[in-house]
C-alpha cells in the first residue's frame, strides 16, 4: 500500500497558476486591484516539488483576510490586504524579523501599476534603520526562556512536550543570533545552517543547537542540552548588553 504524499509541481507550474489567478483578479476587480505579488519559496527560487504557492493581493475596499485553497491539486494561500494594513506591516518590526523581514525584498511582483512596493520598501528600510535591535533581542531572549523553564518542569514521561519545547528554544536562540548580526534568513528551513556561519555567536552554539534539535527524546538529556544552550546564549547576550536581570526594579 502506497502512503499518501502531496502532489508535486514545478516552479513553472506555480508561476502559471499565479498568472491564471492574476488574470481572474484583474477581470474581477479592474482598477481596484492595487498589487499582486508571489511570496515565499517560489519567489525566492528555493521552492520544491511539494511547495505551496503564496500570493499577497491588495484590493481597494476589500478587507484583509487569508484564504487557503487547492487549485487543481496545488495548495495556494492568498493573503488579501488593504493598503493600510500592508503599509502598517512595512512600518513595524518584531523579534521574528530575521525570518519575516525579507518579504518585501524577495517577493516576485506580478502587478503593481502604482508602484506601491517601491514605497513599501522605502518605509521598511527606514523602519529598520530606526529600530533598536537590542529591544528586539531582549524580547526574543525572554521568549526563549519561556520555553526553557517549561522543559525543566516537564516530567520524564513528557517526551513529546519536551521535544517540542526544545525546538522552540533552538528557534528563539537562532532569532537572537539573527537579530544581533542584523541577518535575514533565506528561509526557516535554512536558518540554522545560515546562523552557524554568522560572526557573532554564543560559545559552542552550533554544537548546542544540533544537540537540542537531535532526535533524543529522553527528557533528562533534553534538559541538559537546553540548559547548555540557554546558559551560553544568556552569557553571550549579557556580553552584548542584553539581560533580563532587574534586581532593582528600575523599570517600574
Amino acid at each position: 500500500m502506497t502512503s499518501w504524499k502531496p502532489l508535486e509541481f514545478t516552479t513553472d507550474d506555480r508561476l502559471h497558476v499565479a498568472n491564471e489567478i492574476l488574470e481572474t483578479l484583474i477581470t474581477k476587480y479592474g482598477e481596484r486591484l492595487i498589487s499582486v505579488a508571489i511570496e515565499g519559496s517560489t519567489a525566492k527560487g528555493i521552492d520544491r516539488p511539494q511547495s505551496d504557492l503564496e500570493l499577497r493581493v491588495v484590493v481597494d475596499s476589500r478587507e484583509s483576510e487569508w484564504y487557503p485553497f487547492f487549485y487543481n491539486g496545488m495548495f495556494v494561500g492568498i493573503s488579501f490586504n488593504t493598503i493600510d494594513k500592508i503599509t502598517s506591516k512595512a512600518r513595524s518590526m518584531d523579534y521574528e524579523w530575521c525570518v519575516k523581514g525579507d518579504v518585501l525584498f524577495t517577493c516576485k511582483i506580478l502587478h503593481d501599476p502604482t508602484n506601491l512596493y517601491e514605497s513599501l520598501k522605502e518605509i521598511a528600510l527606514n523602519t529598520e534603520s530606526q529600530t533598536d535591535f537590542n529591544v528586539l533581542m531582549k524580547d526574543a531572549l525572554a521568549d526563549m526562556y519561556e520555553h526553557v523553564y517549561k522543559i525543566f518542569t516537564a516530567k520524564e514521561t513528557d517526551t513529546i512536550v519536551a521535544a517540542h519545547g526544545a525546538r522552540q528554544v533552538a528557534y528563539w536562540a537562532t532569532m537572537l543570533v539573527g537579530l544581533k548580526n542584523h541577518h535575514k534568513f533565506l528561509s526557516s528551513r535554512s536558518m540554522y545552517e545560515e546562523a552557524f556561519k554568522l560572526p557573532s555567536l554564543p560559545d559552542h552554539y552550533e554544537m548546542n543547537i544540533k544537540e537540542v534539535l537531535s532526535l533524543h527524546t529522553e527528557v533528562q538529556k533534553l534538559k541538559s542540552f537546553v540548559g547548555d544552550l540557554w546558559s551560553s546564549t544568556a552569557e553571550w547576550a549579557k556580553f552584548n548588553g542584553i539581560s533580563l536581570e532587574e534586581d532593582r526594579l528600575s523599570f517600574l
